[in-house]
């Protein structure tokens, strides 16, 4: 049974208890620890039940960042990011991101240590670095036989034995912190959403069952359910806004504005997304549109 399938099924049963008595549910607590459970396993390899064991140390760790409140720290980092980076700070819970640092840390140690490989996220990211290594001694390799060699030779033979930058053990522990940071609570966010809608929707709820029981096992029919996910994430996207930095400078089609080169450009995602002049009746959840 793959990842989804098993953490999937653990989702469900946890539904079902609720469903069978009629209780109320917390959808983000449920949905949250479903997002821990298939990130945990799928990057490190590593089966938890943070529903029914929540004092597991992947839950507590991760618990700052699933209250409902908005952390200082992000706060302060959207209004003003200068004095962020002015000041160093973290946006992330410190002892969370150690934590999950040191997770990751722990795992490349003791498989560099002891060979093993496992299926998951950092294996991927622990067998790239190991091929970027190995590049880089071919291209030494390729250096000291273009140096020794006394005899006449075409040097365009040994242009391509150029040393690429490898992935040091930081990088490779940031990857990881970032790609469970980055999935949990937007994961878990947006699932929740999702139901929020559908509840308040009856009838487009009546439309989405439809169509996932009349194709649930054929590939690419799920047409609306994509409609759905993508008007959810519409009226309420994980990140508010986007920011990139000009690598160049860079004109702006027949506009007379040149973008200089470093400025940092911010792109309004939230409010873009709830603009009547892109999105009509923005506030309405219309799968259709």
């Amino acid at each position: 049974m793959s990842i989804f399938s098993s953490c999937s099924k653990v989702l469900v049963d946890n539904y079902s208890k609720f469903a069978e008595k009629g209780e109320p549910v917390d959808v983000k607590k449920i949905f949250g620890a479903f997002s821990m459970d298939v990130i945990a396993n799928s990057a490190f390899s590593t089966k938890i039940d943070s529903h029914n064991d929540p004092n597991n140390a992947f839950v507590t760790a991760a618990r700052p960042f699933f209250q409902n409140t908005v952390p200082w720290r992000l706060a302060l980092w959207l209004v003003f990011p200068s004095i962020v980076k002015l000041f160093s700070i973290k946006v992330a819970s410190p002892l969370s991101t150690k934590f999950f640092a040191d997770v990751t840390l722990n795992i490349i140690k003791e498989r560099k240590r002891t060979g093993q490989t496992r299926n998951d996220f950092l294996q991927l990211l622990i067998e790239a670095a190991d091929e970027q290594k190995a590049e880089e001694k071919v291209a030494e390799k390729g250096d000291n036989i273009l140096n020794n060699y006394e005899g006449e030779t075409n040097e365009e033979v040994f242009k391509n034995f150029k040393p690429k930058k490898t992935l040091s053990s930081d990088e490779l522990v940031a990857q990881c912190v970032i790609f469970f940071l980055a999935g949990f609570e937007t994961t878990a966010s947006a699932l929740s959403f999702a139901c929020y809608y559908l509840a308040l929707n009856p009838a487009i709820q009546d439309k989405l069952f439809k169509e996932l029981d009349e194709t649930i096992r054929a590939e690419n029919g799920m047409k609306y359910l994509d409609n759905v996910i993508s008007e959810t994430l519409r009226i309420n996207p994980p990140a508010i806004r986007l920011e990139r930095v000009a690598s160049t400078d860079y004109k702006l089609g027949n506009t007379g504005i040149t973008v200089p080169k470093k400025t940092c450009i911010t792109i309004p995602v939230y409010a873009i997304h709830r603009d009547p002049k892109f999105y009509p009746e923005p506030l309405k959840f219309d799968p259709d549109r």
